[in-house]
């Protein structure tokens, strides 16, 4: 497999891109900020782009953003953090109904789609009515898994993977995040050709700072929607034996909202530990880099990811990585290298690991080092050539 982002970059006529994403900022997590940075990039470098995404609460229907333009149409999204199933049908329905009429003024050169599914819909009608060709990013949940989380997406995956096989199939391209998410996808269609292209970072936001090898309390941070799928509870769970065996102090402070807090706080009173953590709640994206410089570790206990933004900002700024060893962040984060990685679910190795990262001095700082080196090739700019590259070959062909 030839992968887009070894392929020089080359120079592109001006295209004409329309995307589509059921979440984008303020809204969703890091699929929506991958296309916010691809929109931004691609139009930096004088494309025209156009988003379809979820009206949310009283988010501008139309509005300019970073040079792109974006379209909010009609979606039952109730909260900013959790999309329901029947919340991305109405998606589904509405921005294919959106796009195919916003089309015909348009005229798209290519379209990119966030999520097969519940984005797919509307490039696959464009694709038959107006032959217009698509690429299709692979990001995680939309892909299916024999263990999904919740645990009811195993019977909506067959449902779907008719529909999901179909999509893939009539794109002209279609790409995952990681390696690891590639192999997964394979085993829903061994006949399509997946590309891999990583998310990527702005290196000049996420930026590397000095840190004490000895701090008064190693401050470790985790980010993420409060979800079981997030792992936060094993994290929890883990905290009375990492309060018995690390010998330097520590504290955890966990960044995001979501419909799982009352649960994990629930915990964490139950295990006595809440001492130890304090949860900040939802925080501006131009406010994270200072949370991450503010940290001396992260953690992320997932369950499944695709690859995770959040791993790679904290790599950006010099962090040492404790994380699950699931797609994605198994090709970030080498054992013993920047970090290390136990098996998703398991409470004993996660709090292993993060012993051994609290108490590891000046070499959780060399770590952290290594952290920032194995990121640079990350950067967005890099990561949006490659997307380029491959809609030129497609253009190519039509």
């Amino acid at each position: 497999m030839i992968n887009p982002l070894d392929r020089t970059a080359r120079k592109y006529k001006n295209l004409k891109i329309l995307m589509f994403n059921h979440e984008f900022p303020p809204i969703g997590g890091g699929g929506g900020w991958v296309s916010y940075f691809l929109g931004k990039h691609f139009a930096a470098a004088g494309h025209d782009v156009h988003l379809i995404t979820s009206q949310f609460r009283d988010c501008p229907k139309d509005e300019a953003v970073e040079g792109f333009h974006v379209h909010r149409v009609p979606a039952l999204r109730k909260s900013p953090d959790v999309c329901a199933v029947h919340e991305m049908l109405t998606y589904a329905v509405s921005s294919s109904l959106y796009g195919l009429q916003f089309a015909k003024k348009f005229q798209p050169d290519i379209v990119q789609v966030f999520f097969g599914i519940p984005a797919g819909g509307g490039a696959y009608l464009l694709r038959k009515l107006r032959k217009v060709p698509y690429i299709v990013f692979l990001g995680g949940r939309d892909v299916p898994r024999r263990d999904p989380d919740p645990s009811y997406y195993r019977w909506l995956y067959l449902l779907l993977k008719p529909i999901i096989r179909s999509i893939w199939s009539g794109a002209s391209g279609v790409i995952a995040c990681s390696d690891g998410l590639r192999q997964l996808a394979q085993e829903t269609d061994t006949d399509v050709k997946i590309d891999v292209i990583p998310d990527g970072l702005d290196l000049g936001r996420f930026e590397p700072v000095k840190r004490n090898t000895c701090p008064e309390k190693v401050r470790i941070l985790t980010i993420g929607r409060l979800i079981p799928r997030k792992g936060f509870q094993f994290l929890i769970r883990a905290l009375p034996q990492i309060i018995k065996e690390a010998t330097h102090s520590f504290e955890i402070e966990i960044v995001g909202d979501g419909p799982y807090q009352t649960e994990l706080l629930r915990l964490a009173g139950d295990l006595g530990v809440a001492s130890h953590i304090h949860f900040s709640g939802s925080v501006p994206y131009a406010e994270l880099p200072e949370k991450y410089r503010d940290a001396d570790l992260f953690i992320l206990p997932s369950l499944a990811e695709g690859m995770p933004l959040v791993v790679l900002e904290a790599m950006g700024t010099g962090l040492p990585i404790v994380a699950s060893r699931v797609q994605g962040i198994d090709e970030l984060v080498v054992e013993n290298v920047n970090g290390a990685l136990f098996n998703p679910g398991d409470v004993d190795e996660l709090a292993h690991c993060l012993v051994k990262l609290i108490d590891a001095g000046e070499r959780r700082i060399e770590m952290g080092k290594a952290s920032t080196e194995r990121v640079k090739p990350y950067d967005w700019k890099r990561i949006a050539d490659a997307y380029l590259n491959l809609y030129k070959e497609v253009s190519s062909r039509q």
